[in-house]
């Protein structure tokens, strides 16, 4: 038996005496797989299988996903393409009950206008959606900068969507009492995410089965209350200033995430004591954030991570110390741009310590102290039983290939109370010195 390989979907030929015959493995898969398969591609995709064979030509009628990307297509093409196809499968829905539509995904770079969306929109919404995906950007420049004007503003339908479990909105405007009502209509919602979202004064999250929450770059005037008490998950990235958050009543969040937070944005005692409060957080990822004190006895990873490299006028203040007090600590990730900082790390169970450092070699000089130091800031970890240090430095990495500097790298840590160390010196991807 061999493979055909001049057809784009799965046949095999098979030799029967002088005769070659020619099986089409995919088209007799049952339904429900077929089904199956292509609600995994995008809609222009499925609708093309429909020129497959007469089995394949209205299969996709049945695909219980819509999903629409104007990637590469002209802008009145695309709204031309989406009108057809919903326009194609509301007389579906008409002609033969169930063909309903559970996950639509919307996603556009060129936004031109709300007339249509809102049609699509609505449309949706009608359906027994269980996910919901709107990504719209605007193309739009006014003097160098996006314009907030040929935004999409989210609209203000009556939702009631008691089906949807997951939701994700990504460029759009919401006033606050539309988001209210859209969340108030959504009593099954298990997942949001805002994303780079604007329009909100007072943005409240309100949810009973509420388990990720995720609020990226989403600008807030006032406050951000989340309301989710079985809240699992959160990740919380912005920059913006002047905003208060109160995470307060979410009790059983185990993953937490904080990416660029600062003064004035938020006072560090609040951010520590949420952190401090949350009674079996296992989970802490922080980013570029301004904190001196992580304290939690429940927490077993943790992950720091510093990107920014200071400067006088930069937010940063020039922070010299940071108190990790985890008793319960297992693995920990230290990410930075430098090693500046000390860790004061009070973790007697921690296993595992990863250490990679991007270092800018143009700030400080590569000579004996800079591995003094190195040295010293490695004694921070040991009550880790294990340490691997990775540094990306093309000076760093030409020296420690001397011999003398691999004698001072093993003599120097002698003394350490690792079971196991691992260096490794990089430029970038390339591994060019390791030393166990």
């Amino acid at each position: 038996m061999a493979r055909n390989k001049g057809n784009n979907h799965d046949e095999t030929t098979q030799v029967q005496g002088s005769n070659v015959v020619i099986i089409d493995r995919i088209s007799y898969l049952p339904h429900s797989i077929l089904l199956h398969i292509l609600a995994l591609l995008p809609t222009v995709e499925v609708i093309r299988t429909s020129l497959i064979s007469k089995r394949w030509r209205h299969l996709w009628d049945s695909v219980p996903v819509l999903e629409f990307c104007d990637v590469g297509i002209e802008q009145q093409k695309f709204y031309n393409f989406v009108n057809k196809c919903i326009e194609h499968r509301m007389i579906g829905m008409h002609r033969v009950n169930g063909l309903g539509i559970n996950r639509f995904k919307l996603e556009m770079h060129g936004y031109g206008g709300s007339v249509d969306i809102d049609r699509w929109l609505s449309f949706a919404v009608k359906q027994h959606l269980e996910e919901l995906d709107l990504r719209i950007q605007s193309n739009r420049l006014v003097s160098g900068f996006v314009s907030r004007a040929s935004h999409y503003y989210f609209p203000s339908f009556n939702y009631c969507i008691p089906s949807l479990t997951v939701l994700k909105l990504d460029g759009l405007k919401l006033a606050d009492e539309v988001f209210h009502n859209l969340i108030i209509g959504c009593p099954s919602l298990e997942k949001l995410v805002l994303h780079s979202c604007f329009g909100f004064y007072d943005l409240e999250v309100s949810s009973l089965n509420l388990k990720y929450l995720e609020l990226i770059r989403t600008n807030c005037v006032h406050s951000i209350l989340v309301e989710a008490v079985n809240l699992q998950s959160f990740v919380f990235d912005t920059s913006v200033t002047g905003c208060q958050l109160n995470l307060f009543s979410c009790k059983n969040v185990r993953n937490l995430t904080l990416v660029d937070i600062y003064i004035p944005c938020f006072s560090i005692s609040s951010v520590e004591d949420l952190i401090f409060q949350l009674p079996i957080l296992e989970s802490l990822t922080v980013v570029d954030c301004d904190i001196d004190i992580i304290q939690n006895q429940y927490l077993k990873d943790l992950v720091l991570k510093r990107t920014i490299i200071e400067d006088g006028a930069d937010k940063w203040k020039h922070k010299m110390e940071i108190t990790v007090d985890t008793p319960n600590l297992v693995s920990f990730h230290y990410e930075d741009v430098n090693f500046t900082h000390e860790v004061l790390l009070n973790s007697p169970n921690l296993e595992e310590t990863n250490i990679i450092l991007d270092y800018d070699g143009e700030r400080k000089k590569i000579d004996m102290n800079w591995y003094v130091d190195m040295i010293d800031f490695l004694s921070y970890f040991d009550c880790s039983k294990v340490v691997s240090l990775v540094v990306y430095s093309e000076e760093v990495c030409s020296k420690s290939q001397s011999h003398f500097y691999k004698w001072f790298w093993v003599t120097s840590l002698q003394g350490c109370k690792f079971v196991a160390l691992t260096l490794r010196i990089k430029i970038k991807t390339n591994i060019m010195v390791e030393m166990c």
